[in-house]
């Protein structure tokens, strides 16, 4: 397990983030205060420290943004690392936990909402850009109804839900938003997904844009601590059937998961492996490769300077 190598070309502007293919971004230092690139496709990492990303989280890339949360949540506000346009966002709540977001558009679209989620919840936050304050709301989906994941394709939000207490079925809805309030118009009513091998110990769900369609990808862990990736399981949804349609390939397409988000992307002549999934785990400076068709998973170290205790996200402007 090689190391990469770094990249010390010097770089005047943040234009460096325009990539073609998702760029890993590993925040650490005290405060969150470096960060590190690392281009997959070329095997090299660079460092830098920009001030709109230091003593930040990353919550989510999407449409050319990234959502920033402040380490001590008092801060929050919307950043195009291209054209260098920030965006204030309100005050978040002194109750803030929340797990990740979703940006519904651009925020220049007059329909443009930030919904913040958490994994396994009831609640949920959303604005506009330019509301003074965040609105906090509980699902309506039916009793004791847990968001499991949600993501953006197009201009329309997807989530998901189970009720694993009662039945353990899924529903997939669409969220609408009708005024000054949040809808959710349900789709469909799965059968619970049960994992085929009693190794597995717990199940991680993503909702992806898989370049213009809806996918679910399960990520299967097994292990006392529940940690270890045994396999990923993709769906593909089927609107005109109205059911989630299992894929043992996903062709030229490579999807990248953070530890709450993913980015699918188109893999042809980018110099990334297709047909496989790149990940990273909490507390674990490693990238891993989950290759779809021999069902195996390879590792490596992408920058050897960071601590395991740094944060990995996917981005892709």
């Amino acid at each position: 397990m090689e190391p990469a190598i770094e990249d010390t070309q010097p770089r005047r502007t943040h234009h460096s983030f325009l990539s073609v293919i998702p760029q890993l971004v590993i925040c650490d230092g005290k405060q969150k205060q470096r960060q590190t690139f690392f281009d997959v496709s070329k095997d090299c990492y660079y460092t830098e420290s920009i001030p709109e990303i230091c003593n930040k989280f990353i919550y989510a890339c999407s449409h050319g943004w990234l959502v920033l949360v402040d380490l001590n949540f008092e801060d929050c506000y919307l950043w195009n690392p291209i054209s260098l346009v920030k965006i204030q966002l309100p005050l978040l709540p002194e109750s803030f936990n929340y797990h990740f977001c979703v940006l519904s558009s651009p925020p220049c679209d007059p329909t443009c909402h930030i919904m913040f989620f958490r994994v396994c919840s009831s609640s949920f936050l959303f604005c506009q850009p330019g509301d003074l304050e965040f609105t906090e709301q509980e699902l309506e989906c039916g009793d004791n109804s847990k968001l499991l994941h949600a993501t953006v394709v197009g201009k329309t939000i997807y989530c998901i839900t189970t009720r694993m207490r009662i039945d353990g079925k899924n529903h997939l809805f669409i969220v609408e938003f009708t005024g000054s309030k949040v809808q959710f118009v349900e789709l469909i009513t799965l059968e619970p997904l049960w994992p085929d091998s009693l190794e597995i110990t717990n199940q991680q769900a993503y909702l992806i844009d898989g370049c213009g369609e809806l996918f679910m990808v399960r990520m299967m862990c097994f292990g006392v601590v529940r940690e270890k990736v045994r396999e990923f399981l993709v769906f593909q949804m089927d609107f005109s059937e109205k059911r989630w349609v299992k894929l043992n390939s996903i062709g030229e397409r490579t999807i990248f998961l953070s530890w709450h988000w993913g980015i699918c992307c188109s893999a042809a002549e980018l110099g990334i492996k297709p047909n496989s999934i790149y990940y990273t785990r909490r507390n674990d400076r490693l990238l891993y490769v989950f290759d779809l068709e021999n069902q195996s998973i390879s590792r490596s170290l992408p920058c050897p300077i960071v601590s395991r205790f740094s944060t990995l996200d996917w981005i892709m402007m």
